[in-house]
Parts: C-alpha cells; structure tokens; sequence
C-alpha cells in the first residue's frame, strides 16, 4: 500500500522551517510558504489517521500518536508567519520542529509496520 505520506515533500518543509528559525538558508526570508509547509504536514496526518481507523485503532490512541505533531505543525505555521504561537522564541521552535521532524518519522515506520 502506499504511503500517505509525501516524505520528501515534508522532509522539504521541515527544512524550510529549519532556514526560517535559523535565519540562514533559502526559506529565511519567506514565510509564505509556511501555510504550504504545514498543510503537507498536516494532510499526511490526517491521511495516517484514516489508516489507523481503518485498521481499527482506538481514537484515544490516535489522538495520542497524531495530537502531538498536528498541534506542532500548526504552531510552526503560526510562528513563521508571524501569528500568534505558543512559541515563544527561535530555541522553542527549534524543540518544536525538532520533535516534529522526529514524530513523523516514527509514524512513518509505524505505517510502514501496518502495510507490511
């Protein structure tokens, strides 16, 4: 089955994040692409949590796996482009994007675990 997540396209987004906070890179300067960014991200989490429900798995514990990185998304989005964010500065986005990036990888596997 194929994978509900683009990760070369998320990997791209996380590292547009990454130029962002860090200030250097080719996304330091352009926030606009934050909303793209982050709906990749998010499309690809919710995609992964209709698999789960397909699966069977309990809401509780896809809201326990996917809750997490949507929120952290969202409050990256929100803190690129300048919107009010739980984030209150570049070393907590640095945490946020850190553990996003970590996250999606660990559903990515999760994934790759069901389909097989």
């Amino acid at each position: 089955m194929a994978s509900v997540f683009d990760m070369q396209q998320i990997q791209y987004a996380l590292e547009k994040f990454g130029d962002f906070i860090n200030g250097s890179g080719s996304g330091h300067d352009v926030s606009g692409w934050a909303d793209v960014g982050a709906k990749i991200i998010v499309e690809g989490l919710r995609g992964f949590e209709e698999k789960l429900r397909a699966h069977g798995t309990r809401a509780d514990e896809i809201e326990h796996d996917l809750g997490p990185a949507i929120y952290a998304a969202c409050q990256l989005r929100s803190y690129v482009t300048g919107d009010k964010s739980d984030i209150a500065n570049q070393n907590e986005a640095r945490v946020y994007r850190g553990f996003l990036g970590v996250k999606i990888e660990e559903l990515y596997q999760l994934e790759q675990e069901l389909d097989s």
